[in-house]
């Protein structure tokens, strides 16, 4: 069973810089951060309300993260689906027939953790994580009190996607474009010519003036509408901010 959006893990060139942004800019704190050898990265979790932001900087040529930052620069990677027993969910995905990266279970920043091959997620890189004992969920965080409330990806079946992690996956159906978990959507958008894959957060704000305010260096200004960022200035993020 699935029960919550972990994280979200963006590709940074310096976790430096990534920090600058999600740390400093919008006042998120790090839990976690270390590097971890294996998968060729250092890396960094930062909650933000139930979910968290992972950055990944490669650090490994030679591995995937790197392959990836060169292939398609910084931005989204991938979406982590936290389970209390990340082995048996591996199993039901297994024989439920999705292709895999991980065969087995691996230690990862956020506990356990595994890969789905995202050529059987509709281009979206899942990862499965049980984070270790007393780990628990996190309240709204940062400048303006934020939390995570949607993630979205581009396919152009958007029904057939989000059929696929409803009845596959078991996540719950919100719209015929879009599943929840967690108090987290993940919405499908259709955009002709793009490649499949995530393609933007959306953040909640208790108070979204504040969160403006804190932007200001960012080129945002005043007002009271929903803001969307320049994906330049987030890393490449498409990232849209908006009122609770």
């Amino acid at each position: 069973m699935l029960t919550r959006v972990h994280h979200v893990g963006l590709v940074v060139r310096r976790l430096e810089d990534g920090l600058a942004f999600w740390q400093d800019a919008l006042g998120l704190r790090v839990s976690k951060q270390a590097t971890v050898p294996d998968q060729g990265v250092k890396a960094a979790l930062l909650p933000i309300g139930h979910s968290e932001i992972e950055l990944l900087e490669p650090i490994d040529p030679a591995g995937g993260v790197a392959k990836f930052l060169e292939k398609r620069g910084e931005g989204l990677h991938h979406v982590c689906f936290e389970t209390p027993e990340v082995a048996a969910e591996l199993e039901r995905a297994r024989d439920t027939g999705f292709p895999l990266i991980d065969q087995k279970p691996r230690p990862g920043l956020a506990g356990t953790i595994c890969f789905l091959h995202p050529k059987g997620t509709k281009g979206v890189l899942v990862e499965f994580a049980t984070p270790p004992p007393g780990e628990t969920h996190h309240d709204a965080a940062g400048h303006g009190g934020l939390a995570l409330a949607e993630v979205t990806a581009r396919h152009q079946d958007v029904a057939g996607a989000a059929e696929l992690f409803a009845s596959k996956l078991g996540l719950e159906r919100a719209a015929d474009d879009a599943v929840q978990v967690g108090g987290v959507r993940l919405r499908f958008v259709a955009e002709p010519g793009a490649s499949d894959g995530l393609a933007g957060l959306v953040i909640d704000a208790a108070d979204l003036g504040a969160a403006r305010a804190a932007l200001a260096a960012h080129g945002v200004g005043a007002g009271t509408g929903p803001v969307d960022l320049d994906p330049a200035r987030c890393h490449g993020v498409p990232l849209r901010l908006q009122g609770r």
